[in-house]
């Protein structure tokens, strides 16, 4: 095996359109929340909606179990399941 071989072994690119499974469960940050109580989660270009995660969910690291997901369109749904964490760049 040649040295640059065995460097890179185990190494991969990140995609910015991941795709999720339904049945997933996730960490993101919900970058947004809507007036019908749903919060928006964007994981490079993906879009997730997240059900029952309201204004208070703004800016934190939730959990998310994936309800449904359109792989052409890179979109999905979800549901909340907990707050697991705060932003780093929180007051």
């Amino acid at each position: 095996m040649s040295f640059l071989k065995k460097y890179l072994k185990g190494w991969q690119f990140r995609s910015t359109t991941p795709t999720f499974d339904v049945g997933d469960e996730i960490s993101v940050f919900i970058a947004e929340s809507n007036s019908d109580g749903n919060g928006h989660a964007y994981i490079g270009d993906t879009h997730v909606i997240v059900d029952d995660a309201g204004p208070a969910t703004v800016e934190k690291r939730v959990r998310v179990r994936i309800t449904e997901f359109d792989e052409t369109n890179t979109t999905g749904r979800g549901e909340f399941l907990e707050v697991v964490g705060e932003s780093s760049y929180t007051e």
